[in-house]
């Protein structure tokens, strides 16, 4: 039998993960969530920063308090309360589209019986729902209690993984997810995948920046193969997609 193809561990991840934990301690919670309520956010979160993601699901769920009326309500009212959210009117017309499959699948708008199924399972049936990613479907599942290890890597925190040579060279941003996951140890589970996604989106905002990165200052500059802090201005001498620049 063929091996599976597998990447090689990379031993400077626990190494980026303590040093971005020291820089950004982990942020708790902003509410405890039913997996309900994650559903739902993770529709209207996607494409959306953190601050901005909660705000807009605060918005709609002031103007519909409980899961019946947003479940009742109009796609149009829904868009309404959607200000500035990407895709607003397909995920105001996917909203109660899974509100009413939640019901029809479990007798009422309540997702606390999954904690009753298997994982896969429960991850096949949420990710046919409308706008519902691999992503979300996994979120929901570890607030009814099941973890999954799955890694959020967006268009900025692409960025540090892509100059940490964490990524094979031109990879879709599609695949890193899985190319970082297949890198890191074997004793990693969610907490770690989820401290290290949100590490790099932090890195990515505050030290990695597209143009003209601040390598001097980044906590993983000396980890980092597309760094060099020799001079008294950083310079980033390899980029993600081949470009060569001098950014001092």
């Amino acid at each position: 039998m063929q091996a599976p193809l597998t990447f090689a561990v990379d031993n400077r991840l626990p190494d980026i993960l303590d040093r971005m934990a020291a820089l950004f301690p982990r942020k708790q919670r902003v509410s405890q969530l039913a997996p309900l309520d994650q559903l739902v956010f993770g529709v209207v979160a996607q494409g959306l920063s953190a601050s901005g993601a909660m705000a807009s699901y605060k918005r709609l769920r002031s103007a519909f308090p409980s899961p019946r009326a947003l479940c009742d309500a109009t796609p149009g009212a829904i868009q309404q309360e959607l200000i500035g959210v990407p895709a607003s009117a397909l995920k105001a017309g996917a909203i109660p589209e899974i509100l009413r499959s939640v019901e029809t699948a479990f007798g009422n708008l309540s997702l606390e019986e999954l904690a009753r199924w298997e994982g896969d399972q429960a991850l096949r049936w949420l990710t046919r729902l409308p706008r519902v990613t691999e992503e979300i479907a996994a979120s929901v599942l570890c607030f009814a209690g099941q973890e999954r290890t799955v890694l959020s890597v967006d268009k900025d925190a692409a960025r540090p993984l892509r100059r940490l040579a964490l990524a094979e060279p031109g990879a879709p941003l599609s695949a890193l997810p899985r190319q970082l996951i297949e890198r890191a140890p074997l004793g990693w589970r969610c907490d770690e995948f989820s401290s290290f996604s949100q590490g790099l989106s932090r890195i990515a905002d505050r030290f990695c920046h597209q143009g003209k990165p601040d390598c001097q200052h980044c906590p993983l500059a000396s980890l980092c193969p597309a760094a060099d802090v020799r001079h008294d201005e950083a310079t980033v001498v390899a980029f993600p997609f081949g470009k060569r620049k001098n950014v001092a």
